[in-house]
């Protein structure tokens, strides 16, 4: 009986911690999709070096198999809901490989310049903040994957279409294209205030 009410107990908490980081981050915790995982995954070369960073990584859905196909990168992973994040350090410790970095901290406020890749599935809130941020702190060889959403005034370089409801579309961005495109909605801006 006292395992019964310590494991509703532990239920309860989670749910309440998880409506609180709801309310906290603006969304909650949503896995991409197989098919827009599988798609991402997909178009990242197997060779890819340098520090690859998942903003908001959830469950991990995307994390772990990003880690194992590009065994030369560190993925660095983080979420913010305390949560998703245990679960994540749970499933790294166990069976994650060894290239990926799980942090619980806001990705707003840590420096992301050591990128070579970021892949992320934010709401478009978050994207629209995160949008400068990258702008500042990219190297112009970067590149940018987000899942679903757009980031404001950037110009992919590539947008694949996919066949699915939940994850439609995935947005591909190299930073120096990205910059050329703020640049000139900048001048769009300036010639519209004069």
């Amino acid at each position: 009986m006292f395992f019964d009410y310590l494991i509703l107990a532990l239920v309860l908490s989670a749910i309440v911690v998880s409506l609180l980081y709801t309310f906290i981050t603006g969304i909650s915790p949503v896995s991409s999709t197989s098919k827009s995982r599988k798609t991402i995954i997909s178009t990242i070369s197997p060779d890819q070096e340098g520090c690859i960073y998942e903003l908001g990584a959830g469950w991990g859905a995307v994390a772990f198999p990003l880690a194992r196909r590009c065994p030369k990168a560190t993925v660095v992973a983080y979420e913010l809901s305390p949560v998703p994040w245990f679960f994540l350090r749970i499933r790294g410790f166990f069976f994650g490989p060894r290239n990926v970095r799980i942090l619980r901290r806001n990705f707003l406020k840590d420096n992301l310049s050591r990128a070579s890749l970021v892949v992320c599935y934010l709401y478009p809130g978050a994207m629209a903040k995160l949008s400068s941020k990258l702008v500042l702190e990219l190297k112009p060889s970067a590149r940018v994957i987000s899942n679903t959403f757009e980031i404001p005034v950037w110009t992919p370089t590539l947008v694949q279409s996919l066949e699915d409801v939940m994850c439609p579309q995935i947005f591909h961005y190299r930073m120096d294209s990205a910059i050329t495109g703020m640049h000139q909605f900048i001048e769009l801006l300036s010639s519209i205030i004069v």
